[in-house]
């Protein structure tokens, strides 16, 4: 997918390292994958194969594919792996100060030219990069979950971010056939979360309200609202429905959707050990299989919907 080349880096074998790993090596990358512990290498060499697998059923492998697995390595000598990165990403756990540590790290092993990018879902740029002594070269990538399936990269820069940094990062993203996303400006979420985030809330208020099932309030989302969204974004819908008409209706429901400002119903949960499928329940009961289950169909979805785009390039390309 890519006529040049880079050396990249990715550090954490959880949900999105291994499945971000595997992008960059389909991708024509060599490609280290960095485990902070030795034990969780074979979980992330086993994710990585499930990954592949999935994406070689449905026919969606680049053409650069072949060879993949000899353009990626796995180890947990940081040092070693960030020595010839030119783009490093960290995939490590939500904790501001864990990555404040692994950046000033990889900022001391890693060349002076390296682009160091998190993939975090929606922390601040300048809160990560805060110890960091060149944080020109600091940016988040956030790829959307899971990375192998989802083509938006959010490209976020913090206050000190240079341009030019930006510009490779998305010119780099574009070249693993994914959709660079440039925001203007750091701030909390990113686009993804924010918008993800406001719907949760709501839903989280009519769940706590009495308005209705856990059940119905998912069934209006997956049968009704989602379905269009692939063709039809919010602004677009608006634009559509006429700005007269959202606005009326903005007048009278603004005040009535819900505002909380801590996450106080989830904190009960969690308190009452309802933590989410991990635990067994949360809004829903939960056994492994259904996790599964769930996972499996969604990304049957995201490759439904990916053939379908496919197909329409294709269309388009062909006149």
């Amino acid at each position: 997918m890519t006529d040049t080349p880079a050396h990249t880096l990715v550090i954490g074998t959880g949900v999105m390292g291994p499945s971000l790993a595997l992008c960059l090596a389909l991708a024509g990358h060599p490609t280290a994958l960095v485990a902070r512990r030795s034990e969780a290498i074979p979980e992330a060499e086993a994710a990585i194969e499930t990954a592949f697998r999935e994406l070689a059923e449905a026919e969606l492998l680049p053409v650069s594919a072949e060879g993949w697995r000899g353009r990626l390595s796995f180890g947990n000598d940081l040092a070693a792996a960030a020595s010839d990165a030119e783009f490093a990403f960290e995939a490590i756990s939500e904790d501001a100060e864990a990555k404040q540590a692994l950046f000033v790290a990889l900022e001391a092993v890693a060349p002076p030219e390296a682009i160091l990018a998190s993939t975090t879902s929606g922390m601040a740029v300048d809160i990560i990069a805060r110890k960091c002594a060149r944080k020109y070269r600091v940016a988040v990538a956030h790829f959307a979950n899971p990375p192998h399936l989802m083509p938006a990269v959010e490209v976020v820069p913090g206050s000190a971010t240079d341009g030019a940094v930006m510009d490779r990062l998305c010119a780099f993203v574009h070249g693993l056939g994914k959709q660079p996303i440039r925001l203007k400006r750091d701030l909390p979420g990113h686009l993804f979360n924010r918008l993800q985030f406001a719907l949760m809330r709501e839903a989280f208020a009519l769940v706590r309200n009495g308005a209705a099932d856990a059940e119905d309030i998912d069934k209006v989302v997956k049968e009704g609202y989602a379905l269009r969204l692939a063709a039809e974004g919010p602004l677009e819908k608006a634009d559509l429905a006429g700005l007269s008409l959202v606005a009326s209706v903005a007048q009278y429901l603004y005040p009535d959707l819900d505002t909380s400002q801590t996450p106080e119903d989830l904190n009960g949960m969690i308190q009452d050990g309802n933590s989410g499928a991990k635990a067994g329940r949360g809004f829903f009961d939960w056994t492994p299989e259904r996790s599964a289950a769930v996972v499996a169909e969604r990304n049957q979805e995201v490759i439904r919907h990916l053939k379908r785009l496919r197909a329409r390039r294709g269309t388009m390309e062909g006149g």
